[in-house]
């Protein structure tokens, strides 16, 4: 009976959808990206933990997106929820819903086409549509660059997870991390063998034979460098990356919630800096570079 008394006072209290602008709860760094993107930030009252606004945003912030709570959303007086598909838990979803506030999961991107469609959809749901088609524009322009810039043998690129201890993940096909080593022009050795983020043996990873290293940038932060890593994880030493002390620092929100403008941000970094033709011998991860690339905190 209280849960029900609950929900009946938020849905007397939560606007309806009309001709008043939605009330917007966005959860997900690539949704709140798009949403800012579309000149549509006056329009959100709360955002997941993961979300990135621009400076002097204070807008509440609600927690993980995949553990979002029905009462923290439902206490800012959404009219709408957008998120991923990673966006929940369910149960909670289900308690928005009934209070009468849409709820609005977007397939999570794995491809620039599904960007550009997530960017339409968003647009409809905002009421943004001409700024909708000019952003898919845009995107459609900078997937043709990144096409066009030629590559002449595809570098072996991977993507490492690093936790506790000596534990290791690759990320393998079906991963937004590949899908942004395919953008980049690159090839993720281990897309033919792990599917999702799998654990790896070190005399594994080195068998792969990758030319470039990605990791989070949390792991190079803190003073943290190449050397370091390669003492964490000796092994590393003896591949083509290590010899070439191409470590990469990957901004991780750009690895959340599907691939977004962020990711695409870092697709056409990686090409540019690392990835075209030439850049292995030009490039050397320094201490210096490190700092360059470590200005967030994933």
């Amino acid at each position: 009976m209280r849960t029900r008394g609950w929900l009946m006072l938020i849905l007397l209290s939560t606007p309806s959808m009309g001709a008043e602008p939605a009330r917007l709860v966005s959860a997900g760094s690539s949704i709140t990206e798009l949403v800012v993107a579309l000149d549509a930030e006056p329009q959100l009252v709360a955002v997941d933990s993961t979300s990135e606004l621009p400076a002097g945003s204070e807008l509440p912030r609600l927690g993980y997106h995949r553990q979002l709570s029905a009462e923290g959303m439902l206490s800012t007086q959404p009219s709408l929820v957008i998120g991923s598909k990673e966006m929940g838990p369910q149960t909670a979803l289900s308690l928005v819903r009934q209070a009468g506030v849409q709820v609005e999961a977007l397939p999570e991107a794995m491809t620039i086409a599904q960007l550009q469609r997530n960017i339409i959809r968003l647009g409809e749901l905002l009421d943004r549509a001409p700024q909708a088609q000019a952003l898919h524009d845009a995107v459609q322009q900078r997937a043709i660059a990144l096409r066009e810039r030629p590559i002449d043998s595809p570098k072996r690129t991977i993507f490492l997870l690093l936790g506790e201890g000596n534990n290791v993940q690759i990320a393998g096909r079906h991963t937004l991390a590949d899908s942004l080593i395919q953008v980049a022009g690159g090839m993720n050795p281990a897309s033919t063998q792990v599917e999702g983020y799998k654990p790896v043996a070190m005399e594994a990873l080195v068998a792969m034979a990758p030319e470039v290293i990605l990791i989070s940038r949390r792991h190079l932060t803190q003073g943290a460098d190449s050397g370091q890593i390669f003492q964490q994880f000796p092994l590393l030493s003896h591949t083509p990356a290590a010899q070439h002390k191409v470590i990469v620092a990957i901004n991780g929100k750009a690895l959340i919630g599907g691939f977004g403008l962020s990711t695409l941000s870092e697709a056409e970094r990686l090409q540019q800096d690392w990835l075209a033709p030439d850049n292995l011998a030009l490039h050397s991860l320094t201490q210096d570079a490190l700092t360059a690339h470590a200005q967030t905190p994933e």
